[in-house]
């Protein structure tokens, strides 16, 4: 697996992501990984094993906020991660397998809507999602806060949701 940057967005937008690439044959594979996840994550490494073992390409990228990646998690959204996510499938040749878990589930959902609004066809051989957190901001986050919570984020921009294992609390950010 090579380690590499990527530079994404322009202007003030602009960041530098951790990107791993395997070189390998058609279809490729691409990983998205989940909300705070990195990846170095054990799935992404099975999936690196199983490309190497299969001669598959494969590309896995930590999302800006996550991992090696440049920038504050709490500056991130779902828009900056999903242009992060058409950027590093936009490097592969076609046709590529989307492998999403959780929020990568959702985000490969979107990817895969965009590139066929595009009229790629043949573009994605393949969609494989583990658990998608469809619309997580709205159904999995803001639905499922307290009354407290919720006036929390309105008022501060920010809410910190208590970690059920007791470690650093996950912070949620209005935007």
């Amino acid at each position: 697996m090579k380690s590499d940057w990527l530079t994404v967005g322009k202007g003030e937008e602009r960041r530098r992501i951790a990107l791993g690439t395997r070189a390998g044959e058609d279809p490729g594979l691409l990983w998205l990984g989940g909300y705070r996840s990195n990846m170095y994550g054990t799935k992404a490494e099975a999936l690196d094993k199983f490309a190497e073992k299969s001669g598959r390409a494969f590309r896995r990228f930590d999302y800006s906020g996550h991992g090696a990646s440049e920038l504050v998690f709490e500056d991130r959204t779902v828009s900056h991660w999903l242009e992060e996510a058409r950027c590093v499938f936009a490097l592969g040749q076609t046709p590529q397998i989307v492998i999403g878990s959780s929020m990568g589930g959702w985000l490969a959902l979107l990817l895969a809507d965009e590139v066929r609004k595009r009229g790629e066809t043949g573009a994605i051989a393949g969609l494989i999602l583990i658990a998608p957190a469809v619309d997580m901001t709205h159904a999995l986050m803001w639905e499922r806060m307290s009354r407290a919570a919720q006036r929390q984020l309105i008022e501060a921009e920010i809410y910190f949701k208590p970690n059920a294992n007791g470690g650093e609390p996950t912070p949620i950010t209005k935007s």
